[in-house]
């Protein structure tokens, strides 16, 4: 009778503490095994692809064993039209890394995920550069994050400088006025090779010379694209084509900026990064960088590059976000970096790996002051609006006040859209 109560003592004990292990391991949460489609654009002829897909990707996912990522590379050619489709018929992908100026078009559409609630949002909006940052803001809020970046400074080819009698590239508008006086064709040299009259090549011009495209909300274009420093702006721009500073590669003129940089006729251009990537070998020390010169408005230039964004479809959210994280730490952008893609971040700009290469300096210093193509839907019809304008006046159409009224109330009528 004794053996029995022992035995059934013991039962219970046992069946006690197995209902206590039970009931401890339902406690520790088993983490779901996801998988997370990304789209990008890394070049699969360099060494950006391989990165990504041999470093970056691995290294996630050592980290974050429950998440899977499957990269999948898109040619840009046709991506805008086939993100649209994908969008309507339910089939986006759950990340994208996007082209800059097409967040405030997607995130209108309601097809993009809102980020600033997410946990640590506000310590990393806070380590990456306030321009490209700002390519993500829609109505107050960000629907991305920037993923690498870009931006142009003026190359010089020094020679020139040293013709001119400086030792140093014109760090003024004044500057560079006495600079550029001293090419103004003749045997067939200029001083300034423009690429043309789209935005792209006028803005940081435009913006260092005084003049504004919108408000501060980009709200409004009337009052502040046509105001008496705008206007200023653009005649002083065209007035560098009347004096022979500007070559006439800014209305389709030959040699192209790349061709008659290369062969001595152009002694500056207007470019990014890969300038330098691409002609490195091939011009050596014939090429020096420098910020776009300062006027009424600053030194200012424009934001290139790509942002990283969860679309608003995505059933994993919060295991989409830490890979944004995880693409923004210095692990991830120094290991892009060394492809030759320009990190986001004061600290990994601040690395090693970007003071090796020595003509990063001046876009780093550029991009603290540089400015977005105006993040709004109809950025890519406000482009073509400012294009013309300011094609017409320095094909002598219209004055600079006719050209960019104008243009301020086409543009008025897409903002109000």
């Amino acid at each position: 009778m004794k053996r029995c109560r022992k035995l059934l003592a013991l039962a219970v004990v046992v069946a006690l503490a197995l209902t206590l292990a039970a009931a401890g391991c339902a406690k520790e949460p088993v983490a779901e095994e996801v998988t997370l489609t990304f789209w990008h654009t890394y070049n699969t002829d360099s060494n950006e692809n391989k990165v990504l897909m041999e470093t970056l990707i691995p290294a996630f996912e050592a980290k974050y064993p429950h998440i899977k990522i499957d990269a999948v590379v898109q040619p840009y050619d046709g991506l805008h039209d086939s993100l649209i489709a994908a969008v309507a018929g339910g089939m986006a992908p759950d990340l994208m890394r996007m082209d800059i100026i097409w967040v405030p078009e997607f995130a209108e559409l309601g097809a993009l995920e809102p980020l600033d609630d997410y946990p640590g949002f506000d310590e990393l909006a806070e380590s990456v550069f306030p321009g490209p940052l700002s390519t993500n803001l829609y109505k107050g809020k960000h629907y991305g994050m920037p993923l690498n970046t870009n931006t142009q400074v003026i190359v010089y080819n020094p020679e020139f400088l040293q013709a001119a009698g400086l030792s140093e590239p014109p760090a003024t508008i004044e500057e560079f006025k006495a600079y550029a006086a001293e090419f103004t064709g003749q045997d067939g040299k200029y001083a300034f090779a423009p690429g043309g009259p789209y935005p792209w090549a006028m803005l940081p011009w435009f913006w260092s010379l005084g003049g504004r495209i919108t408000n501060d909300d980009y709200t409004q274009a009337s009052g502040y694209l046509d105001s008496d420093a705008s206007v200023a702006a653009l005649e002083t721009m065209a007035q560098f084509t009347k004096d022979g500073c500007w070559a006439p590669t800014l209305l389709g003129g030959q040699p192209g900026t790349w061709d008659g940089f290369k062969a001595g006729n152009y002694g500056a251009v207007l470019e990014g990064p890969w300038f330098f990537a691409i002609l490195q070998s091939e011009l050596g020390d014939k090429m020096q960088g420098a910020p776009v010169p300062a006027g009424p408005g600053g030194s200012l230039s424009v934001v290139g590059g790509e942002n990283i964004v969860i679309f608003e479809s995505c059933r994993h959210k919060d295991a989409a976000w830490k890979f944004i994280q995880f693409m923004l730490s210095d692990e991830a952008q120094i290991a892009m970096a060394e492809t030759g893609q320009m990190p986001v971040t004061f600290s990994a700009s601040e690395s090693d790996v970007m003071k090796e290469v020595g003509y990063y300096g001046p876009y780093i210093e550029q991009l603290k002051t540089a400015l977005p193509r105006t993040p709004v839907p109809a950025w890519n019809k406000i482009d073509k609006i400012l294009n013309d304008a300011f094609e017409s006046v320095f094909r002598g159409v219209a004055s600079a006040r006719e050209a960019l009224t104008q243009a301020a109330e086409e543009i008025d009528l897409l903002l109000g859209e």
